[in-house]
């Protein structure tokens, strides 16, 4: 079974200083968004890497993000 699920685990791509968006969980059930409204909130700095793939989020002007550390699933990189 760890094999299988070692397999399909994404590998921590995440660096300090990298702009990532962050999954906005709490719009994503259904009735809470319009069709074609955006899911991802961001961009956002990397502070930090924690264990875990866990990551200390802050906003572009320096101020850390409230509600964190955060999972790496619910991050991806952002391209300008």
């Amino acid at each position: 079974m760890k094999e299988t699920f070692d397999r399909k685990v994404k590998a921590d791509i995440f660096k300090a200083g990298d702009l990532v968006l962050k999954w906005d969980a709490a719009r994503q059930e259904k009735g809470k968004h319009g069709k074609f409204d955006a899911l991802w909130t961001g961009p956002f700095i990397i502070a930090s890497a924690q264990q875990n793939n866990t990551f200390v989020l802050q906003n572009l002007t320096g101020e850390e993000v409230s509600g964190g550390p955060f999972n790496g699933r619910f991050l991806k990189l952002y391209f300008s």
